[in-house]
């Protein structure tokens, strides 16, 4: 009986080329997916927090646009001092852990652009890494002050305005540079698609944090901001004429206004701000926590989600300010807990959790709409109440409270019995009043559901009513408790 036969052997030239070419296909295929690295380092920037790497960090952006895209990488245990960087598409720019990028204190270096890192018109952007965004808020306002004022630096007062005004996009028109001195943005983008930012910390901004106008598709994920609690105009985040935008997972704790919808005057063009969500995201703010408002034109602002979030140690907690000529529409607010204080009234609030006013800017204003607003399974506890008053030749329309509990109590030493209408408009700024457990004025059809005032102590003579309405046409109310605020009691002797 013959042996069966042995399989020939391939020659084995052939199998060591099959050999090599199965161990480094594993090799082409990551090499394929790894994207390009552009160390600044490699570009010229020393990263010794006092050299002027502007240069360096510029070059390492604009060789990875040539090259088609990839990574420009602030590597870490380095501060890399800078003036005004402008990103270009296909870049992602990641701040790496133990990295800081640092705003230059002159507002010189920072050009036609107002902002430490800006784009216009580009196409795939991504902030990323765990490092620090540092926009030297300090030295910003010292040598401001130094040149324009002798060196006194007003920040917590009222300040000289010669100084101290906010970086407006290219000067006050586009494509002019600024030309007095001025506090930059420290993220500035405009026009801009795809845009992705996550894990890296923003701090110290001397005016606003985060600015993106006429942006589409922004998905900004898991940023810190950090900024001074007495620098006025250091917005968070503000969403400009943009679309399709999610923030989410952010913290946020900052002076003014945390996270802010708006349709600012210069950009009209850039259409309506649609389709906007912030979910899971706690913030603190000495103004506004969350906040819609200058809808100046149409289209206006509709169909933006406030969910899942927490405000604390806020002056005022939920918000949606018109004055303009935009339309606000279909604003849902769900699942959030407010915890709102009084601040000195130079900032803007009167510790309310929720806070809606819809009136003219000025005389010849043609105001807007404001319509379909839902506050959604809200737990306030605060030094006031909700304060909801529209135009009476322009009301609020279809408001609904649904499960909303607002606890009321003295915690602070600044006098209340007032409330804050400011921008004031041609209505009357802060003005003397008992407060309300819910203040409402010129609503058509006010729904309130499960809606429940707990007075709580200390309180003292400052509050008033549960229910304080006038102008309101087609109230609806079911499973209310607006009982009045009790009397304070007697001191003991």
């Amino acid at each position: 009986m013959k042996s069966p036969a042995r399989p020939s052997r391939p020659p084995l030239r052939a199998t060591w080329w099959a050999a090599l070419i199965v161990a480094l296909t594993p090799l082409w295929a990551v090499a394929a997916d790894t994207p390009a690295i552009f160390n600044v380092l490699d570009y010229g920037a020393l990263g010794n927090g006092t050299n002027d790497d502007t240069t360096g960090v510029q070059s390492a952006v604009d060789a990875c646009a040539r090259s088609g895209g990839g990574q420009v990488l602030l590597p870490s245990g380095r501060t890399f001092l800078t003036g005004a960087v402008t990103l270009r598409s296909g870049v992602d720019f990641r701040v790496d852990n133990g990295s800081v990028l640092k705003g230059s204190p002159n507002w010189r270096d920072y050009g036609h652009a107002g902002a430490l890192l800006f784009a216009k018109d580009a196409k795939g952007i991504t902030l990323s890494g765990n490092g620090i965004i540092d926009g030297n808020d300090d030295a910003v306002w010292q040598h401001l002050a130094n040149e324009e004022n002798g060196g006194d630096v007003h920040r917590e007062g009222w300040w000289p305005q010669s100084f101290t005004g906010d970086w407006w996009p290219f000067g006050k028109v586009p494509g002019v540079a600024q030309q007095g001195g001025g506090r930059p943005r420290m993220i500035l983008l405009i026009g801009c698609e795809r845009v992705r930012f996550h894990d890296f910390t923003l701090q110290h901004a001397p005016s606003w944090t985060v600015h993106l106008v006429g942006c589409e598709d922004v998905a900004i994920q898991s940023i810190r901001i950090h900024n001074g609690w007495d620098v006025p105009n250091n917005d968070g985040i503000d969403i400009d004429h943009c679309r399709d935008v999610r923030i989410a997972n952010c913290l946020i704790e900052s002076a003014d206004d945390c996270i802010v919808v708006k349709n600012t005057p210069n950009f009209a063009s850039c259409g309506a701000c649609e389709r906007i969500t912030v979910t899971g995201c706690i913030v603190s703010s000495r103004s506004t926590a969350l906040k819609i408002d200058e809808i100046y034109s149409q289209p206006g602002a509709r169909d933006i989600v406030f969910a899942d979030c927490v405000v604390y140690h806020s002056n005022r907690g939920l918000s949606i300010q018109s004055l303009d000529e935009g339309d606000i529409d279909n604003v849902l607010f769900a699942n959030i807990t407010v915890e709102t204080g009084f601040s000195p009234h130079k900032w803007w609030g009167a510790a309310e959790p929720i806070h809606v006013s819809h009136f003219p800017r000025a005389a010849g204003t043609h105001l807007g709409r404001v319509r379909n607003v839902r506050f959604n399974n809200i737990l306030c506890r605060g030094e006031s109440g909700v304060f909801l008053m529209g135009w009476t030749n322009s009301p609020l329309e279809d408001i609904v409270l649904d499960n909303v509990r607002v606890e009321i109590a003295k915690t602070s030493d600044v006098p209340g019995g007032f409330y804050d209408e400011r921008p004031q408009g041609l209505f009357k700024g802060i003005f003397a009043s008992k407060l309300a457990g819910l203040y409402a004025r010129d609503i058509r059809n006010l729904s309130l559901h499960q809606v429940r005032i707990v007075w709580g102590e200390p309180s003292d003579a400052s509050y008033g009513e549960g229910l304080d309405q006038a102008g309101v046409a087609g109230l609806q109310m079911d499973q209310v408790s607006l009982d009045p605020a009790p009397h304070p009691r007697p001191p003991t002797r």
